[in-house]
């Protein structure tokens, strides 16, 4: 079956393309300090390695014990590791990759996320079979980079709307969230299926292993976003949640960031959300749009 690889032109294009992310790569006062020690002529190998792993050559030398030694004492953080995902997003654009394609191959980078990236756990599917048909793209921490992308990139070309909300279960008045572990299983099951029926089809639910839920907003500017976010934190709140000792209310916490000219990738809009769901729920404001 052909791959990228195939499609864009073998061992010439990935060349290219080597050349033109590395001379980007070295042109960054940010990534800069990576080149430091290290042998130019192997640091371009492994790029050439790593691109021709995201086209899908079959060939292509991947080791996931020995990406994670090499890049684990570099100490790489999460933000040299969006700025390397925009520099090969926007080598993949001059090179005049098709949006869906530049999906796929920005996914495929960061499913590494967390062999690259210090700290980084990757995020988990809890998702039941009951809940499959409430939503589409349902998956984990790739599904969720890539529908991103391939929106941000329609926001890009088209200005179609694209916010994402971040989403932490908080405390309902005096009661407690569950601590034990089959507390907390009930309360994500609970979690999963009362925002799958709550979203629209269009949208993407994914998981993450710190226990908080992100929601891509499609066809979603900001105003969208908020009435949706009202309508998802009222819903659930509505809902009696079923305990090993009872029933509760439980809250929402709910951090929201929209595409913007300042705010046009991926990396950027994940990033605003996480900084408004930092703020959510202090002093009774549950919602918070970055």
């Amino acid at each position: 079956m052909p791959t990228l690889f195939d499609k864009y032109g073998g061992v010439p294009a990935v060349r290219r393309l080597v050349r033109q992310f590395h001379e980007r790569f070295a042109a960054s006062p940010a990534l800069r300090r990576y080149f430091e020690n290290v042998d130019a002529e192997k640091f371009i190998k492994h790029h050439a390695e790593l691109i021709a792993y995201t086209l899908g050559r079959p060939t292509a030398s991947f080791d996931p014990h020995k990406m994670a030694q090499q890049h684990h004492p570099h100490d790489i953080s999460a933000s040299s590791f969006e700025q390397v995902i925009n520099i090969l997003r926007q080598v993949l654009l001059d090179a005049n990759f098709e949006g869906r394609d530049i999906a796929q191959i920005i996914h495929r980078l960061d499913q590494q996320r967390h062999r690259i990236v210090r700290d980084v756990q990757p995020l988990n599917d809890i998702y039941q079979p009951e809940h499959v048909d409430a939503l589409t793209g349902l998956g984990n921490q790739g599904a969720l980079i890539a529908a991103l992308s391939e929106e941000c990139l329609h926001y890009q070309k088209e200005q179609r709307p694209l916010s994402l909300a971040i989403i932490r279960p908080a405390p309902y008045g005096r009661e407690a969230l569950p601590t034990d572990h089959a507390g907390i299983q009930l309360l994500d099951r609970h979690l999963t299926g009362a925002l799958s029926r709550t979203a629209r089809r269009a949208d993407t639910l994914c998981r993450r292993s710190d226990g908080l839920f992100a929601l891509v907003l499609r066809a979603t500017d900001a105003g969208k976003a908020m009435q949706a976010a009202r309508r998802i934190h009222a819903a659930v709140t509505r809902e009696l949640f079923a305990t090993a000792t009872g029933k509760q209310r439980i809250d929402l916490a709910i951090g929201l960031a929209s595409c913007s000219d300042a705010v046009s990738s991926a990396e950027l809009l994940l990033h605003a959300a996480e900084r408004a769901i930092g703020s959510a729920g202090q002093a009774g404001q549950m919602i918070v749009v970055a």
